[in-house]
């Protein structure tokens, strides 16, 4: 999956150059050990139009709510249905927030329809593609 998101990557990033859009490649170093949060996500950000896309070793490129926080940085969430482990599918919401003057960035998820009181995080940082 490493090699197709960076695939994919250069193909968006081909159509990003066009668009002014910014892509940040992110290591997440500290994770909660659950395996939801990913090793490494790729967040394309298109501040002018307010617009954001995500990928990881989890998942595809997928649209995501953009708000730029100014000196907070930018926030961006997005929804997932992902295989459980004990089979069926479980409905995720992740969050990461993103700063763009030290370029780290902050990650967690929540069980959108499971009442689960775990909720999986990471931090790592990231290098502008």
């Amino acid at each position: 999956m490493k090699h197709l998101s960076f695939a994919l990557l250069t193909l968006f990033g081909a159509h990003a150059a066009a668009a002014e859009s910014v892509t940040y490649a992110c290591d997440i170093t500290k994770l909660d050990g659950h395996g939801w949060i990913a090793p490494e996500y790729f967040f394309q950000v298109d501040v002018a139009t307010g617009s954001a896309k995500v990928a990881s070793n989890h998942h595809d490129w997928t649209n995501a709510r953009f708000k730029n926080r100014g000196t907070k940085g930018y926030r961006m969430n997005w929804n997932l249905t992902l295989p459980a482990s004990a089979g069926g599918n479980l409905r995720v919401r992740y969050q990461a927030n993103l700063d763009p003057t030290d370029n780290s960035v902050k990650l967690r998820m929540a069980f959108v329809t499971t009442n689960a009181s775990n909720k999986p995080y990471g931090t790592g940082t990231c290098k502008v593609q």
